[in-house]
């Protein structure tokens, strides 16, 4: 008999995000920073495109942002883990990184430029491990 060990929660995918490990704790979406300019990037670098320092460090980038550009889907598309419509949006951080990924838990209508966004997680499945496979989005800040 296997033992109990207490489940995991692992990134869907490795190497750009750290899910929570348990609901009392942030998780966050893993960046780059140049400590010779300064510059930040998601997703890891090796090296600096302002400068081209080989001086990156790995860091937590911040959890709000800003919906810099958007579209609805309005089809699904292989591989996707929503059911449309939904919103893909370029989200800008403050360290003025812009990524791309779903706006959520809300209307896809009420997307706006400039709406603020919050990181959030959530469960896609469990892997053969029994570990939560953990996927991120983000969605209106909540005020």
């Amino acid at each position: 008999m296997a033992s109990q060990e207490a489940k995991k929660r692992v990134p869907l995918r490795k190497g750009t995000f750290q899910p929570p490990a348990s609901d009392k704790e942030n998780g966050y979406i893993i960046g780059s920073r140049c400590r010779k300019c300064g510059h930040y990037y998601y997703r890891k670098r090796a090296v600096c495109l302002n400068c081209h320092s080989e001086e990156i460090e790995e860091v937590a980038l911040s959890t709000r942002g800003t919906v810099w550009s958007y579209t609805i889907a309005r089809q699904s598309y292989p591989g996707t883990l929503l059911v449309p419509p939904f919103v893909i949006a370029m989200v800008e951080l403050p360290e003025q990184v812009q990524l791309m990924t779903a706006v959520t838990d809300c209307d896809p209508e009420a997307v706006r430029i400039g709406m603020e966004v919050e990181l959030y997680f959530w469960k896609v499945r469990e892997d053969e491990d029994g570990n939560e496979v953990m996927a991120f989005a983000f969605r209106p800040v909540s005020n």
